[in-house]
């Protein structure tokens, strides 16, 4: 039963309301999740094709996306993982290892200041892999509030990114407030359904 919007006065407390119910996810669920889920992408035509991953590091309760990024490095594609810069702007940087990231602002791990930017250019295809606390059938996604992936989108309108939001059946949501700002998926994956 997803979960009604329309009975929390903001995006704020709906939130709020969504990490809660996804911090009851035991790790185990978590990971049998997650495989799942990292099994539909890597079979997808968009991850085969993509020149490049752009991939959060997933941190706490979000959908593990290690095993999608050692996937990717284990089968010679290019994977750039998000960096936050001043004034909530977000670049991505190539990696080669997980063991190149460390804990960066808001304790998410992040490329180190070695790493190379990825330059996002027009003759090459994206699978942008986006984070989230909450989802609608629409392909809406709530995430957490700071707006770094739809200015990063915003940024690079008209280039060949493919915007796969990874969530839980749980964080299914009837219907998100929508801002103007606000870029939905064009895939959302859950260990249910693929919307």
């Amino acid at each position: 039963m997803p979960v009604q919007a329309n009975e929390f006065e903001n995006k704020t407390a709906l939130r709020e309301h969504m990490k809660k119910i996804r911090s009851n996810l035991t790790i185990e669920r978590i990971m049998v999740y997650s495989t799942i889920i990292t099994k539909k992408v890597i079979s997808s035509a968009e991850y085969i094709n993509s020149d490049v991953i752009l991939s959060y590091a997933s941190f706490s309760s979000e959908v593990n996306t290690h095993f999608l990024i050692n996937h990717a490095l284990a089968n010679k594609k290019k994977v750039a993982v998000p960096k936050t810069l001043e004034g909530h702007d977000m670049e991505f940087f190539y990696i080669n290892s997980l063991k190149e990231l460390s804990e960066g602002r808001y304790g998410i791990l992040e490329p180190g200041d070695s790493a190379e930017k990825a330059e996002i250019v027009k003759d090459k295809k994206y699978l942008l892999i986006l984070p989230g606390i909450a989802f609608d059938e629409k392909r809406n996604r709530l995430g957490y509030g700071g707006g770094y992936y739809d200015r990063f989108l915003e940024k690079y309108k008209g280039y060949d990114i493919f915007k796969l939001m990874l969530a839980y059946e749980l964080e299914k949501a009837d219907s998100l407030p929508v801002d103007k700002y606000d870029m939905p998926s064009d895939r959302i994956i859950t260990e249910v359904n693929t919307y």
